[in-house]
């Protein structure tokens, strides 16, 4: 998604939009390292036993500053959410160690139970308003129905080939590769000027409709396989 953005907001690709995107990069990365270190600090002097919500304020703060500099907010994003969860690796330097990171540990602990509850609300109300909005003519169009098939199977091809070279099992990962709200937010964030022809809303809801299809085919298939070998 961050190459995507990339692509699309840099019409002119050369020596001089790289070397932005490059330096804009580690300037994310040391304010996200100074931001993370501050929140460690705060929460070691904080006493009350709520602790999690400045870690939502310093979440939204970033992200309003890195759109108020024309930033890419989800590489700050990103950034913040590795460095919560591994602040405790550098434990070796002094200054990490006087932040006594493990305190921020168990707060991060509670916010990804948080963020889990949130996460399932959203897509539930997303796919229910997805399913309120999808027109049958949308679903039965051939013309991008080829182009869907295609992108679908090429999508689940690459996936296996990709987890073949890391040597992983295939089974049932392979099937794993809904497309979905993400999708539906790159589509619509393309500029009108670089969209294709064939690229329109009936090619996006049958990609979503057949890797949704593909996955629960696949683990029902994988279930039923595991239920015979026990």
């Amino acid at each position: 998604m961050i190459l995507f953005n990339f692509i699309t907001l840099n019409d002119n690709l050369g020596v001089q939009s790289i070397g932005g995107f490059i330096t804009e990069l580690i300037f994310i990365l040391l304010v996200t390292l100074v931001a993370t270190m501050l929140l460690a600090l705060l929460l070691k002097k904080i006493k009350h036993h709520v602790k999690y919500v400045p870690i939502n304020i310093m979440i939204f703060l970033i992200y309003a500053l890195s759109k108020l500099f024309h930033l890419p907010g989800l590489i700050f994003i990103l950034l913040f959410g590795i460095f919560l969860g591994n602040l405790d690796e550098l434990k070796r330097f002094k200054a990490i160690r006087y932040l006594e990171p493990d305190i921020l540990n168990g707060e991060v602990k509670r916010l990804k139970d948080l963020t889990r509850e949130i996460t399932f609300l959203i897509s539930a109300l997303f796919f229910l308003k997805f399913g309120f909005l999808i027109e049958t003519g949308d679903l039965l169009k051939t013309e991008p129905g080829i182009w869907a098939l295609c992108i679908t199977a090429a999508i689940f091809l690459i996936r296996f080939l990709l987890l073949k070279s890391f040597a992983l099992l295939p089974k049932p990962l392979a099937f794993i590769a809904p497309r979905g709200l993400i999708t539906i937010l790159l589509f619509l964030s393309i500029p009108v000027t670089q969209r294709l022809d064939f690229v329109n809303k009936s090619l996006i809801l049958q990609i979503i409709i057949l890797t949704a299809l593909v996955m629960t085919v696949g683990l029902i298939m994988q279930t039923g396989v595991q239920k015979q070998v026990s």
